[in-house]
């Protein structure tokens, strides 16, 4: 026996099937929106105001897990005489003259 498609046993895919159920649905979701109080320009603006606090608070939690650039110890390098350096020439071959 096959196995079901995946998801056939989610009941948000089940329902909703017909058209007049996908109506009622969109009825039930319309009534609820329209059946809520408006909100006034202050609550609004005091929603936004902890929205905007709740960000800044993840972004810095998230800025103070990443490491800090930290500047390399040894920032200059140790001069070496250009007559004892070993130079690469052709096919990798070490040469010094």
């Amino acid at each position: 026996m096959p196995a079901p498609l995946y998801g056939a046993d989610d009941p948000r895919n089940c329902s909703g099937s017909s058209k007049s159920e996908v109506l009622e649905n969109i009825k039930n979701n319309l009534d609820a929106f329209l059946a809520l109080p408006p909100e006034t320009k202050a609550e609004r603006k005091y929603r936004r105001d902890i929205q905007l606090a709740e960000k800044q608070e993840k972004d810095r939690i998230n800025e103070t897990a990443i490491r800090p650039f930290r500047k390399a110890t040894y920032t200059t390098f140790i001069e070496i005489d250009p007559r004892l350096k070993n130079y690469r020439s052709r096919y990798g071959a070490i040469s010094n003259n």
